[in-house]
């Protein structure tokens, strides 16, 4: 009895002991990925490409079918993820019947390490992969532990989508060298779960007020109107609505309400519950006389607001690539706009500083302050005048062009310092 009090104190003693080393070796003062998800206008291109090749709603609910995803695509898709949710870095690598994730997350200072690596392995099983083992630093991680900490984690994170959702879906993941195959029993139902998914009850609620605002003032302002005419009023709403509640959150509901009614969808798309809110009558909304600058203006806001600014600038300077390959042309003007955009909605969610110096300062802005003059910037240009006259996306002149739209946003009252 005596012993075992004994071997209970250094126990107790060495605990501290034992935590300090497994820490040490879970660190490292290096990190073993440092990159930056990068999304580019073709990158978009081909996830738009490979979704209508693929869309699941052409099937009936209960069919089983098979996606074939690329490791680039899902190795991108991971990083991105990895850097908008996480704060960190990540790649996969796939061969045959397995999978290895590696991930680094940087780490305030402390005597331990810098970053935190991981090292998943994954194996190919019946149904959903399998983690056979795991890595952090050098600490070696049983696989059935592991598997338990990695749904913890997940779990934890600030996902866009319930991923039990999805999961559930899943019947089968098979790894090859470069690609993996995808077996999936489609239900009907669950866009309209995933709408519900992307945005959670209290966020919901939030966006009610916005739209029974807009619908009041709707009925009041002419069939053209500058876009100025319904962001004031809205973001005078948001103002109070934030002196008990999150700024971030009331701007992000604001841009939201304003993105969708501008381009004519319906809340409800978003927010089922939506449907039994008023309805705004639709009007034209105007920037610098037009109101397809509206429209690029506040989907790059929402996409920033809501995503990050890579995948807002990708999904502009892909509309433009694709209105340069038979559609209405390149355009600067929309660029502008899209850039503009994404600084409205990047500094809307910033801080809550920033997003209340925001909400000020666009319940007095006119158009001047929150969208650059555009009426000298070239447009309507096919690809071949396009790369003729400014040397594609690499080009002297171009960069020069970008650099005075950049220049003139930079310059807006709405985000001066």
């Amino acid at each position: 009895m005596r012993l075992f009090g004994k071997l209970c104190r250094l126990a107790f003693m060495l605990t501290p002991v034992l935590i300090a080393l497994a820490i040490y070796a879970a660190l490292d003062a290096k990190p073993l990925l440092q990159t930056q998800a990068e999304l580019t206008p073709e990158q978009i291109g081909r996830a738009r490409q490979l979704f209508h090749q693929n869309d699941p709603r052409r099937l009936r609910s209960g069919t089983t079918a098979r996606l074939i995803l690329e490791q680039a695509d899902l190795d991108l898709a991971l990083n991105y993820w990895a850097n908008q949710f996480a704060d960190a870095s990540a790649s996969l690598q796939l061969e045959q019947n397995r999978a290895r994730i590696d991930a680094t997350w940087p780490l305030p200072a402390n005597p331990f390490g810098g970053y935190l690596n991981l090292r998943l392995q994954l194996r190919q099983k019946i149904g959903l992969p399998q983690i056979e083992s795991a890595r952090l630093g050098s600490l070696r991680i049983p696989g059935p532990l592991a598997e338990l900490t990695v749904k913890a984690a997940v779990a934890a994170l600030p996902l866009p989508i319930d991923l039990k959702l999805v999961a559930g879906l899943v019947q089968h993941v098979q790894f090859l060298p470069q690609r993996a195959s995808v077996y999936y029993r489609w239900q009907a139902d669950l866009p309209g779960k995933l709408r519900r998914a992307l945005l959670a009850d209290a966020e919901a609620q939030i966006l009610e007020p916005y739209q029974r605002r807009l619908a009041e003032l709707s009925r009041n302002t002419p069939d053209r109107a500058s876009l100025t005419a319904l962001t004031q009023p809205l973001f005078q709403l948001a103002q109070l609505q934030s002196r008990t509640g999150d700024p971030i959150a009331e701007n992000r509901a604001a841009i939201l309400v304003l993105t969708l009614y501008v381009n004519g969808i319906p809340l409800a798309k978003a927010v089922p519950q939506a449907a039994l809110w008023p309805r705004p009558v639709r009007h034209t909304l105007l920037l610098n006389g037009r109101d397809d600058l509206t429209k690029h203006y506040l989907v790059s806001a929402m996409l920033a607001a809501y995503s990050g600014t890579p995948l807002a600038d990708a999904v502009g300077l892909y509309k433009e690539i694709q209105d340069s390959r038979g559609g209405s042309g390149f355009s600067f003007p929309d660029l502008a706009a899209d850039r503009a955009g994404t600084r409205m909605g990047e500094t809307a969610v910033a801080d809550r500083s920033q997003a209340l110096r925001l909400q000020q300062r666009l319940t007095q802005s006119g158009e001047a302050e929150l969208m650059p003059a555009t009426a000298d910037l070239v447009e309507s240009m096919t690809e071949a005048e396009f790369i003729q006259r400014f040397g594609g996306f690499d080009g002297a002149a171009y960069r020069q062009t970008l650099a005075t739209i950049e220049r003139r946003i930079a310059e807006l009252a709405l985000f001066r310092d």
